[in-house]
C-alpha cells in the first residue's frame, strides 16, 4: 500500500491512500499527521509533499518517528518542505519583499479554496495551513536520519523547495 499525507485537493494518482486533516473530495483517509489509523509496517512507500512544515517544530521528530512506524523495512520515503534558509537569504538580499517571505515561510496560504472559511469551531480553515517549522537541506538531513531512514537524497526543486527521498532502515 502507498500512502499520500496531506493530499489536500489534488491527490497524487500513483499512491493508493490519501490522507488528510480535511474531508476533501478523493481523500480516503482523515486524521492528524502523528497519529496515523495504520497497522506497524503496513506501508510500501509513504509521501508528504508540503506537510511536514506544518506540524510543530515540537512534533515534527515524533511525527516522523510515527511514519517510519507503519513503514515496511525498505519502503520508499518522499517528503517536499519548502527551503526556509533560501526564502529567508532572498528577503534579506531584498529579491523578494516581506510579504512573499511570509508567504513561503509562514504559509496559510488563504488563497487556496481548501483553505477559506472556517471550521465546525469557527476556526479559520488557513490556520491548518500555517507553516510552523522552518527546514533547511542539513535540519532535514539530520532530522530524518536520526527517525530511522537511510540513503537519503535531499536536493532543491522548484527554486525554493527541498525534496527528501530515504528508505525505512531495516
Amino acid at each position: 500500500m502507498k500512502v499520500e499525507i496531506g493530499a489536500g485537493e489534488k491527490p497524487h494518482p500513483d499512491y493508493d491512500v490519501h490522507v488528510d486533516i480535511f474531508p476533501l473530495p478523493d481523500i480516503e483517509v482523515i486524521c492528524s499527521i502523528d497519529r496515523l489509523p495504520f497497522a506497524t509496517g503496513c506501508i510500501d512507500a509513504l509521501r508528504a509533499n508540503h506537510v511536514l512544515e506544518h506540524q510543530s517544530y515540537e512534533l515534527v521528530e515524533p511525527t516522523l518517528r510515527e511514519w517510519a512506524r507503519v513503514m515496511r523495512p525498505g519502503a520508499a520515503l518522499d517528503i517536499g518542505v519548502p527551503d526556509a534558509r533560501f526564502v529567508a537569504e532572498q528577503w534579506v538580499r531584498g529579491e523578494i519583499d516581506t510579504a512573499e517571505a511570509n508567504y513561503w515561510i509562514l504559509g496559510g496560504h488563504s488563497d487556496r479554496a481548501a483553505h477559506r472559511g472556517v471550521d465546525a469551531r469557527g476556526v479559520p480553515r488557513w490556520i491548518y495551513n500555517a507553516h510552523h517549522t522552518m527546514f533547511d537541506a542539513p535540519s532535514l538531513r539530520a532530522l530524518v536520519s536520526r527517525c530511522g531512514f537511510v540513503e537519503l537524497n535531499i536536493f532543491t526543486y522548484d527554486i525554493r523547495n527541498l525534496r527528501c527521498l530515504a528508505l525505512r532502515a531495516p
